[in-house]
């Protein structure tokens, strides 16, 4: 890579950023940990309580004769939960999201394997792609704004029970890790896109480029079509002057045999005066 083109390179880091922001999405979005309540039961223990923008998470209690055991996990909503329309906005942006960066994974990998039949490494809408991606990703953060950051959507979720009915919880949610998360992928969405959008124009500038890998391979070429160009015109000149010598020797001849004529006629006329 030391040699490699810029292109290559941005290309490079493309998919480093596309890929960490897709783990990020993935975990951050589908656990059920994007928001927290503090919670202080009876006793004055204080513990969260986790939300997510699917699943909410909840304790199953085992009673046995050693002891209560309380298993936690990820519940789906119940039918009768409201979702107001943040909520359902947030849901909805992220849904979108994902299909976006699965298309572009998709496309990163095609052009990776492509290029090296002619293909172009980088595609003029990749880098809006990725910022339109990272735009619907943040819009997930609607999540916190919606009625999933009041306390009174616990009352139907069974944490008004009387498992429950000693704790105390705090009236407006906080971040959690998943939103943290949905953040940083936020964050690397829009990194993939200022990286692409370097890598096309990288790409544009070696294209006008001659490939330095064939410069010498140009160069000898060209010395050796002038040295045949000026080995054609040697022997072109030495033909010429061979012509010449031998056109001067003819001319030569003539001019010798017309004295030759002219002296035979003198001689003749000098007999016939005498």
């Amino acid at each position: 890579m030391v040699n490699a083109p810029k292109s290559q390179c941005f290309t490079l880091l493309v998919t480093i950023f596309a890929i960490t922001a897709f783990v990020l999405m993935w975990i951050g979005s589908m656990r059920c940990n994007f928001l927290k309540f503090a919670a202080t039961s009876a006793f004055g223990h204080q513990f969260d309580l986790e939300l997510g923008m699917w699943y909410y998470q909840w304790w199953s209690y085992l009673f046995t004769t050693s002891g209560t055991y309380a298993f936690e996990s990820c519940n789906a909503y119940p039918n009768y939960t409201y979702i107001d329309p943040a909520w359902k906005a947030a849901r909805a942006f992220g849904i979108i999201s994902f299909i976006f960066s699965v298309i572009m994974l998709v496309t990163a990998c095609i052009s990776g394997c492509a290029n090296n039949r002619g293909y172009a490494l980088t595609h003029v809408w990749e880098a809006p792609m990725y910022l339109l991606t990272a735009i619907c990703q943040g819009l997930v953060l609607l999540l916190l704004s919606s009625n999933a950051c009041n306390n009174y959507v616990l009352n139907g979720l069974g944490f008004s029970d009387e498992l429950l009915s000693n704790v105390s919880f705090s009236e407006t949610c906080t971040i959690s890790t998943g939103a943290k998360l949905v953040i940083s992928a936020t964050v690397f969405w829009f990194c993939a896109a200022v990286a692409s959008f370097l890598a096309h124009r990288a790409e544009i500038a070696e294209a006008g480029e001659p490939d330095k890998r064939f410069e010498g391979e140009a160069e000898k070429a060209a010395e050796e079509g002038e040295a045949e160009i000026a080995a054609e015109e040697g022997e072109a000149g030495k033909a010429a002057e061979v012509e010449g010598s031998e056109n001067a020797a003819d001319e030569g001849e003539a001019g010798k045999v017309a004295e030759d004529g002219e002296a035979e006629k003198g001689t003749e006329q000098a007999a016939e005066a005498q």
